[in-house]
């Protein structure tokens, strides 16, 4: 083999370092200001805190299962003191971003935080260079710090927004990074391979700081193990084994079965409470194995299939990947139930990709939409009739009718259960009791690109 050849087949095997570098050559007038952006929040963080912030974080990245991983270290973390999570969004109120031992903060503490500390920082900024001031994700992140601060939090999990490398949240200095998977998410931000996704996702990881990933194969799981060497940051897989372990302990332990809401009864809940117990295990010790199970075991978490009436749950699958999720815990938990949906899509999503499994097994559809960036019904009901012809088909707009309507098909026996799924801002629209919040949640942006009074 000459050395033309030699080099030809080096050309062709992944170089995740290199892959990374040429994407910033491209796309450099995109990216450099991103990281200017979390270089100015980590100095505006020293200000605010200038012999560090006291809490001890974890970021946690991924495509699917970031919120639940987080809320399952909080927990964990809870078992030694107080312990927090920002996770985001938020489906119907914004302060559910912030929990603290498993209870949202209270709307005085969202608003002190922000008048004492976030907002003059704003304005100050405001005056001296507008353009340094903090944008929607870092007002965010600057609040959960304020917070965490003022109610003395030890340890607090930190979900990033989207990717991992660019996002606001490298800006502080973390215990640990968690990966929890790559899937299929943002293709017009992350890239729309998932080599692509699994490069830009863990650049979340830093020197010397370990990261837990969870099974992450083939590209992905290469471009993972790369990115992580050549950023000096030690590799934990917390593999299937870890969560097949953890049923057979839960079944011991629960020899009658699980709670009736707990969230472990799903597979991809498993492997999410197994990735926290082993981040806690690393950074904590000290926590009792059996007594985080045991509260681990009794969790739920608001929109991750609940049950929020007999009968009636509430899902927020918003990709292909959750919606896969999704309906293995149909399976799991309802059986051989026939299930009314209702569900509403936001402007990104691909009815197609998103809903063909729900529509071959669903008994009847009703499809509504949100109140933001929605996707019209009569265009997803289109493409799901082609899906499935055998199914009634229902477009209701207002997603509190169509939630209604679902629920009379149930009553007259044309189903045994509904199942509400989608978008945030659906779910948001169908069920939010809080007429002011269902207002702000839909009407985000409304000042922009407006003439100043």
């Amino acid at each position: 083999m000459d050395n033309g050849q030699a080099s030809d087949m080096l050309e062709n095997q992944m170089n995740a370092p290199y892959i990374n570098v040429l994407d910033q050559i491209d796309h450099a007038a995109v990216l450099a200001p991103r990281v200017a952006r979390i270089r100015r929040l980590r100095g505006y963080i020293r200000r605010l805190w200038p012999n560090g912030h006291p809490t001890r974080f974890v970021h946690v990245s991924g495509t699917n299962g970031k919120g639940s991983v987080s809320r399952f270290l909080e927990t964990g973390f809870s078992l030694l003191g107080t312990a927090g999570s920002y996770t985001g969004p938020h489906l119907y109120d914004y302060r559910d971003r912030f929990s603290v031992n498993g209870r949202a903060v209270t709307p005085a503490e969202v608003t002190l935080a922000w008048e004492e500390v976030v907002w003059p920082l704003c304005v100050e900024l405001a005056e001296t260079n507008p353009e340094h001031i903090p944008d929607y994700s870092m007002c965010g992140i600057l609040l959960a710090l304020v917070l965490f601060d003022r109610r003395g939090v030890q340890w607090a999990a930190m979900e990033t927004g989207c990717g991992g490398r660019y996002d606001g949240r490298m800006a502080l200095d973390v215990e640990a990074t968690v990966l929890t998977n790559v899937g299929d998410d943002h293709p017009g931000t992350l890239g729309d391979t998932r080599w692509q996704r699994a490069i830009e996702k863990a650049g979340s990881a830093r020197k010397d700081v370990p990261m837990f990933i969870g099974d992450i194969e083939d590209e992905e799981g290469e471009a993972v193990r790369q990115i992580c060497a050549h950023i000096g940051a030690p590799l934990h897989t917390v593999g299937k084994r870890r969560a097949q372990s953890l049923r057979a302990e839960l079944k011991a332990a629960y020899p009658k079965g699980l709670p009736a809401n707990s969230m472990l009864h799903s597979d991809h809940q498993l492997a999410n409470a197994a990735l926290a117990i082993s981040v806690v295990a690393r950074l904590a010790p000290q926590v009792s194995r059996p007594d985080m199970l045991e509260k681990l075991a009794g969790m739920t978490y608001e929109g991750r299939f609940q049950q929020i009436e007999s009968g009636v749950y509430v899902d927020v699958a918003h990709n292909p990947n959750k919606v896969a999720a999704l309906m293995h815990d149909v399976r799991i938990r309802l059986g051989n139930a026939r299930v009314a949906y209702v569900l509403g899509m936001s402007e990104s999503r691909h009815a197609g990709a998103m809903f063909a499994d729900l529509a071959a097994s669903a008994v009847h559809l009703v499809v509504t939409e949100g109140s933001f960036k929605a996707t019209p019904a009569e265009e997803v009901a289109a493409i799901i009739r082609t899906l499935n012809p055998k199914i009634p088909v229902e477009v209701i707009t207002d997603p509190r009718a169509a939630v209604a309507r679902a629920k009379e098909v149930k009553h007259h026996g044309g189903a045994d259960a509904v199942v509400v799924t989608g978008s945030t801002y659906m779910l948001d629209a169908a069920f939010n009791t809080d007429p002011y919040m269902r207002k702000i949640n839909s009407s985000y942006g409304w000042r922009f690109d407006k003439p100043a009074a």
